[in-house]
């Protein structure tokens, strides 16, 4: 990076995926041709840490992320001889491909510089001034996907603040996975269909399912995922993908690992339509609330916010939040509840939706894009007595 000046007029804390994508939606909007922006990153070098799936009716610009695209589901059987999912595909981005082509389009931006350290600090006194362990600098509009180093995102009051969302109670659960991409000697994969959710693993009292990904007859991404309060073993879930791959009866190797977890939580759900005229820090991602808390799905949410407040800013209207309309935050409190007090009823669940809805209905549910008469269609199917009680529940404390 050049030497540091003074001012920029828009910097980003962190260059993960919400990072980037605001990076690519300033610069596709044309906020960049006449102002300045820096991406703060901490790692010098990325790697593929992690893989993000989406569902779509057709795939996020710029196109050609995806490494594969699935158009039937062994879920979908249950509802659709075919297996279709139409008119919904679904996406698989490698990590390391989705930075490595993000940055070659942002290098096409003379406006845009990049800063390899540690974000510390900000303030306003009156000017937005942002510190990092290697420089400070004034900026206009200052847009976080991390918190400082040190502070915590669950009690972070200008978070709250920020989010209008200071209930003093919070579910929260975690989606953890461990996950082996393998390649087989024999070919046991079907390459056209992928799994969300086999819940034709042991339980261990939580709810537990197994996702596979097939990218050819012999390689597949297979991974163990669990919704609860406690994280999955490491241990005990290969242990689990051990048996699964038993049961192909094939020698495998292991070629990528991963291991994670996300929170399944209300914590980070925006009470508040849209920001104040004049504000000037803008948070990212999780923390903004784009991460759903019944799925742990954030990635197409992560580029639609981002191109929304691009959008917005170019048109210089009033800048929106992840907003989500009051009964979707219901269902999703609902579910959450049920897992935490009940965690042994999530197969059953999940089972019976399956069973009982056409997936392309599942999936634009967990959009938020379905009716009211849909959502009745789809709640009539599961077990209503849980589910009133919960929401009794909800209503009552």
């Amino acid at each position: 990076m050049q030497s540091n000046p003074t001012f920029y007029n828009y910097t980003i804390i962190g260059a993960g995926a919400s990072g980037l994508w605001m990076a690519y939606a300033l610069y596709k909007h044309g906020l960049l041709k006449h102002k300045t922006l820096v991406i703060v990153e901490q790692d010098t070098q990325k790697f593929n840490d992690r893989t993000w799936c989406y569902w779509a009716k057709e795939e996020l610009s710029p196109q050609q992320l995806a490494d594969k695209v699935w158009h039937y589901s062994l879920n979908a059987e249950a509802t659709s001889k075919s297996g279709s999912i139409f008119p919904y595909s679904y996406y698989h981005i490698r990590s390391n491909d989705f930075y490595l082509k993000m940055k070659n389009l942002l290098a096409k931006c003379e406006n845009i510089s990049w800063l390899y350290t540690s974000f510390e600090d900000y303030s306003q006194s009156p000017d937005l001034m942002v510190k990092t362990k290697q420089a400070s600098w004034k900026t206009s509009k200052l847009f976080l996907s991390a918190l400082a180093d040190g502070e915590d995102v669950f009690s972070s009051q200008p978070l709250k603040t920020y989010l209008n969302n200071n209930d003093k109670q919070h579910i929260l659960m975690w989606q953890s996975f461990v996950g082996w991409r393998v390649k087989t000697l024999k070919p046991v994969f079907n390459s056209s269909r992928m799994t969300l959710m086999d819940f034709d693993i042991p339980q261990n009292g939580q709810t537990q399912f197994l996702y596979e990904l097939p990218f050819s007859d012999t390689e597949s991404l297979v991974e163990i995922t669990r919704f609860g309060e406690e994280k999955l073993n490491p241990t005990a879930a290969e242990a689990l993908l051990k048996d699964y791959l038993a049961a192909r009866n094939t020698p495998y190797e292991i070629t990528e690992t991963e291991v994670g977890a996300i929170p399944m939580t209300t914590h980070f759900d925006s009470k508040r339509k849209t920001l104040h005229k004049n504000e000037n820090i803008i948070f990212l991602g999780t923390l903004a609330g784009a991460i759903k808390p019944t799925t742990g799905y954030g990635f197409k949410r992560m580029a639609k916010y981002a191109d929304d407040l691009a959008k917005a800013m170019a048109t210089h209207a009033a800048l929106p939040t992840t907003y989500r309309p009051w009964r979707f935050r219901v269902y999703d409190t609902i579910l959450l509840q049920i897992l935490v007090s009940q965690p042994q009823r999530g197969k059953e669940i999940f089972q019976t939706l399956f069973k009982k809805q056409p997936t392309p209905r599942i999936l634009k549910f967990l959009d938020e894009e379905t009716s009211i008469k849909e959502e009745v269609m789809i709640f009539s199917k599961l077990p209503i007595l849980l589910f009133l009680k919960s929401l009794i529940r909800y209503f009552t404390k």
